[in-house]
């Protein structure tokens, strides 16, 4: 039984595999970290398959969410860099913007923020591609200390960090 209370937005039934105004809370942004980005073939409201970037999210919760050329722009600009491989790990903060013109209508869609929000840190797991980084780092020169500076680290995982570096 659906609760009453609970606003359900009219987008919510054309179910979708990637993030969408629908999803966000009205007039909430949400923060997020680009996991990675990646080219996918995507399937636009016409039907026909395109390539898109596509970022992932760090909190595995939230959906992917296909880049347009305005949010490719502020991600570049955040990073420094033109190549989607180097878009990782980058705080972002999304929003809706509900005057946007496309295909001849006015209609609501995400949106970047062009700042960049400031982030709890986040999380150093094996699944990360910075996991690898540590445990070089810390063959080096590096310490568990300065990797605490940038990243949280559990305890269980610190200790898979100085197993993997022994």
């Amino acid at each position: 039984m659906e609760n009453k209370s609970e606003k359900v937005h009219w987008h919510k039934v054309f179910l979708s595999d990637y993030l969408g105004a629908c999803d966000l809370e009205e007039g909430k942004d949400i923060k997020v970290v680009i996991k990675n980005v990646s080219v996918k073939q995507v399937k636009g409201s016409d039907g026909k398959s395109q390539e898109r970037n596509v970022a992932t999210f760090t909190d595995a919760k939230i959906k992917p969410m296909i880049l347009n050329a305005t949010n490719c722009r502020i991600v570049k600009k955040f990073v420094g860099s033109p190549y989607i491989n180097d878009w990782v790990n980058v705080p972002v903060q999304v929003y809706i913007k509900s005057d946007i013109k496309a295909f001849g209508d006015v209609t609501e869609g995400l949106r970047i923020r062009e700042t960049q929000p400031k982030m709890d840190k986040p999380n150093l797991v094996p699944s990360l591609p910075a996991w690898q980084k540590a445990i070089e780092y810390l063959k080096g020169t590096g310490t568990i200390e300065n990797i605490r500076a940038k990243w949280e680290l559990s305890k269980e995982n610190e200790e898979l960090l100085k197993a993997a570096v022994l």
